[in-house]
């Protein structure tokens, strides 16, 4: 039986990508040198490679950059550059989206399209195969989340009675988003847990199982066995399809799942975004991603770069994959 708690909604609402962050206040009016001096502290206080730049020199270069700004949006080309001399490639500044019309839709004519969501089928020989698609919760999009999950928990008890040779786990096309939905969704197949940690330059915390769902908690926080809905066939192998475009979050339920118990990674290396990024509301409504940690597998091994698979493989990943778990059945038959 599913466990629905409003305070994972409340998780799955709140994690803009990667760990939960408290909303911003809003600011009206926020000058630009505010703005920026905002967007500065953020990056000073969280980013990983705080301790290597000189703040003062990059402080000074965004104001001059800025000296003529004559709104917020004229310091963004500023605090990009703020970025780029941190020398580390996640962190990012999305601007704010266009305001709606009268009419319900953006201006710029743009049309708004309904995420996608995890697709499945039953294989032949015993295997289900579950595509994970990136998810975006950020600016507007926060319900998204809990739909999110509750399709993949779906789509995996309706292909488990048929997965009894085991599953294939497809993060090819997943380029990132918000993981929590996805860690939640997968939740009987990834073990007993801590799935992986976010590492930071004063700790560490455990993607661990809790009362209200899978999340991050400092410490040594013990991980709850039992998940919130069960499957019969959680404890077959699982061969998971990785690739260039597995990216940030995507990487990140690679770790949790080639963690777990009985499974092996197939493809090739991932888009190296093994890194947390905490998004922040700044007061225009644009998204300022802050770099915080270091990616650790179950087994405390730091993520160092890209994900390489177990195997190498090109386009026939899901056919070596399809292989492997035909030999895994065959072997516990014998």
């Amino acid at each position: 039986m599913r466990h629905r708690s409003p305070l994972l909604a409340f998780a799955i609402f709140a994690s803009a990508s990667l760990v939960l962050v408290e909303p911003a206040a809003a600011v009206e009016d926020e000058t630009p040198e505010a703005y920026l001096e905002n967007a500065l502290s953020l990056l000073e206080a969280n980013h990983i490679n705080r301790d290597r730049a000189d703040w003062q020199a990059l402080g000074e270069a965004a104001r001059t950059l800025t000296v003529n700004a004559d709104s917020p949006a004229d310091t963004h080309a500023a605090i990009r550059a703020v970025i780029i001399a941190l020398d580390e490639k996640h962190s990012y500044l999305i601007p704010p989206r266009p305001p709606r019309s009268r009419s319900g839709s953006s201006s710029g004519n743009r049309t708004s399209t309904a995420p996608p969501m995890p697709e499945g089928e039953l294989l032949p020989d015993g295997i289900a195969y579950v595509s994970i698609p990136p998810l975006t919760t950020v600016q507007g999009r926060q319900s998204v989340g809990v739909q999110y999950r509750d399709v993949l928990q779906s789509l995996l008890e309706d292909l488990d009675t048929g997965a009894s040779c085991g599953w294939i786990i497809d993060l090819r096309k997943n380029y990132g988003g918000n993981m929590w939905p996805m860690l939640n969704g997968l939740d009987p197949l990834l073990g007993n847990g801590p799935f992986g940690y976010f590492v930071g330059q004063t700790g560490r915390s455990a993607w661990v199982r809790t009362q209200t769902g899978i999340s991050p908690v400092d410490g040594e926080t013990a991980s709850l066995a039992i998940p919130s809905f069960a499957l019969g066939n959680a404890d077959r192998p699982i061969a998971v399809l990785i690739g260039g475009k597995t990216t940030s979050s995507g990487e990140m339920v690679a770790v949790a799942l080639i963690g777990a118990p009985n499974s092996r990674s197939f493809g090739q290396p991932t888009a190296n975004f093994t890194t947390a990024v905490v998004p922040y509301e700044l007061s225009d409504g644009a998204i300022l991603g802050v770099t915080t940690s270091r990616i650790a597998f179950a087994s405390g091994e730091i993520v160092e770069g890209a994900i390489q698979p177990d195997v190498a493989a090109e386009d026939d990943a899901q056919d070596q994959a399809a292989q492997w778990l035909q030999e895994q059945c065959s072997a516990l038959r014998e």
